[in-house]
């Protein structure tokens, strides 16, 4: 065979193989939301388990570019992403679009579940300091018991109820019902009141993150070669923290229990994109 023909034939080969690539990525752009969800739901129903498969990955990608493209932000797809990345032992990335879709839908029950259960599985490699973690756990635990609307709500009520305690009582016509029972209203309210304001400026102003490489370090500085590492060993993929502060290609974080120091930015993702 000659020089020539061998030439034809490779350009040929490579048109072929070309062809076929280049009308999957066109079906792919042109699949809608529902139907990149649907198609990752189906992949994730098919495959056998942890330990990842091509077609949920695959089909993850195609969620994600639909995401991108579209600039839709669900609930229901960052549950499906973080499903898919989840089955293929991406902890960080399952972590990072749970926390993502509880950002648009904080109730979502399932949300909530996954992330949960997603949490269980990240390595605890930093020790507890304890008494700062304590303190912002016991002042946001009301979360477990009830949602935000519902408390406000409450708010609401206890505030109208005392305020038409008290008015009733100058008028006159309550003068049988306690003091106490007015101020203890507004005192619940106002607690209430503060622990909404607390949650509120929580989501609205921390910056939050999950680590999604391995072998992430947490230092003392923005630097390997002065600085030293906060301990020993790396950061468990999956690892929350809070943004401090950033310095170049460095993010200084709080992480969930109350240690603080350095991160090299490439090996984190932010929550709020």
């Amino acid at each position: 065979m000659s020089t020539r023909i061998r030439l034809i034939f490779i350009v040929l080969s490579l048109i072929l193989a070309w062809m076929p690539c280049q009308a999957q990525i066109s079906v792919n752009q042109s699949l809608s939301l529902e139907e990149a969800i649907e198609q990752l739901d189906n992949a994730i129903q098919q495959t056998s388990g942890l330990g990842g498969d091509s077609k949920v990955t695959q089909a993850a990608a195609v969620l994600a570019f639909v995401l991108d493209r579209d600039e839709i932000e669900t609930a229901a797809g960052h549950l499906t992403l973080g499903n898919a990345y989840f089955i293929n032992s991406d902890l960080g990335r399952a972590i990072l679009h749970y926390n993502r879709g509880l950002l648009i839908d904080p109730n979502h029950q399932e949300l909530r579940q996954n992330l949960a259960h997603a949490r269980s599985f990240v390595e605890p490699t930093v020790p507890s300091k304890g008494k700062r973690l304590g303190i912002q756990l016991a002042l946001l635990s009301w979360q477990r018991v009830i949602d935000p609307w519902t408390l406000w709500i409450v708010v609401v009520v206890m505030l109208g109820l005392s305020s038409a305690l008290w008015t009733a009582r100058a008028a006159g016509f309550g003068t049988r019902v306690p003091r106490k029972i007015p101020v203890g209203l507004m005192a619940f309210a106002l607690i209430g009141f503060g622990l909404l304001g607390l949650n509120q400026w929580t989501t609205d102003h921390d910056q939050r993150l999950v680590v999604v490489l391995p072998g992430t370090g947490l230092y003392s500085g923005p630097g390997t070669r002065v600085y030293q590492e906060v301990y020993d060993g790396a950061l468990g993929i999956g690892t929350e923290g809070v943004v401090l502060d950033t310095r170049e290609s460095w993010v200084q974080v709080r992480l969930n229990n109350a240690q603080e120091g350095w991160i090299l930015d490439h090996s984190v993702e932010m929550v709020r994109q």
